[in-house]
């Protein structure tokens, strides 16, 4: 009736091979660890010696940007105070009037020194300089001279505007510039410093990288032993889980065989029965007659697996009842042995009958 026990020879050399691998995977780490280890003191020591240059150059350029400043405040900044003064006492009224004044004279002295000229030039020719023409002339001089002067002064007062702004200009730009070359040189303390911070700090991660690798291999290691406990684990229960079934199909076997008269021995004693009914044989017999026979095996998994011959489960609780055929998926035995019994029965007085009828004695 039992089907033999489960292979699990597979499961034992997965679970054998996993501890091979997890011992193997962790000898591995510990080599690479080690075969790195010179590496690493190498570019630890290269670090250092790196961190340190960069060091030196911070300290350098931080005394070089400190000079800068020292150097700024001593001899630029009174030079730029000068400066930046002039620029903003340049451009007064005073002073556009002054220059509007100066040329104006120079003007003036230019257009006088233009009729003296214009005058010899007319006695040298005989012209009377009393004349109409020679008066007009010298009206038509007088208004230039005006216009002239005029415009000199408006343009020598411009001139101390523009120069003003352009003086001021020159130096809110002197003062935006002269902090370049101090910023330059803290920059690049600056750089220099986190470059040594950097490269300080690389030391460290070779450090906690080695540790990863190791932390890594020990993980590997430990799931490996883990995978390998597990499949064990699997094995021991399905051994149990095969023990366990075993037991219960030879209880179940035990109870239908039983049932079916192939035990040597049942409980059927009447003391220890009740509800006792008398059966119609011949219903039996009917019940009998409607229900199939057939010749089939268990599917893989079910029942015993092996060939049988009887009837269907469904056909047993269709003909014969709930009793002999509970839910139409088992076959109580104990009642369709009765039940065949019942229908022997019916049939033996059937024979008994024809016998009779044609004068045959048993």
């Amino acid at each position: 009736m039992c089907s033999d026990a489960p292979d699990q020879s597979g499961i034992n050399a997965a679970a054998l091979a996993n501890a091979n691998l997890s011992k193997e995977s962790l000898d591995w780490y510990k080599q690479i660890y080690a075969e790195s280890a010179p590496d690493r003191a190498k570019a630890a020591a290269t670090n250092e010696t790196v961190s340190n240059a960069q060091l030196a150059a911070l300290n350098s350029n931080t005394a070089l940007s400190n000079d800068y400043a020292d150097y700024a405040k001593t001899t630029f900044r009174p030079m730029e105070r000068a400066i930046v003064s002039n620029a903003q006492t340049y451009d007064t009224q005073a002073r556009r009037d002054t220059e509007a004044g100066k040329a104006v004279a120079d003007v003036t002295q230019g257009f006088s020194n233009a009729r003296d000229q214009n005058v010899r030039q007319q006695q040298r020719m005989g012209v009377n300089p009393n004349s109409g023409r020679a008066v007009a002339m010298g009206n038509q001089m007088t208004m230039a001279q005006a216009a002239a002067q005029a415009q000199a002064a408006t343009g020598a007062r411009q001139n101390v505007e523009t120069q003003g702004y352009a003086r001021k200009m020159d130096a809110a730009n002197l003062g935006r510039g002269l902090a370049s070359n101090q910023a330059t040189s803290a920059g690049v303390a600056l750089n220099a410093g986190n470059s040594a911070v950097g490269n300080a700090g690389q030391t460290l991660a070779q450090g906690n990288q080695a540790a990863a690798q190791m932390a890594n291999g020990w993980s590997t290691a430990g799931n490996l032993n883990s995978s390998a406990g597990s499949l064990y684990g699997q094995a021991a229960s399905m051994a149990n889980q095969d023990s366990g079934l075993m037991g219960a199909l030879g209880g179940v076997a035990g109870s239908y065989l039983g049932g079916a008269g192939f035990a040597k021995m049942i409980d059927s004693d009447v003391n220890i029965k009740k509800n006792i009914k008398p059966v119609s044989d011949e219903q039996a017999l009917k019940a009998v007659e409607k229900t199939p026979v057939s010749n089939w095996d268990y599917k893989p998994g079910a029942g015993d697996g092996g060939n049988h011959t009887g009837p269907m489960a469904q056909h047993v609780q269709q003909n014969m009842g709930e009793q002999a055929g509970p839910g139409g998926k088992m076959i109580d035995l104990v009642s369709l042995n009765g039940t065949n019994m019942a229908a022997i029965a019916a049939l033996s007085r059937k024979v008994d009958k024809l016998a009779k009828a044609k004068g045959v004695t048993a």
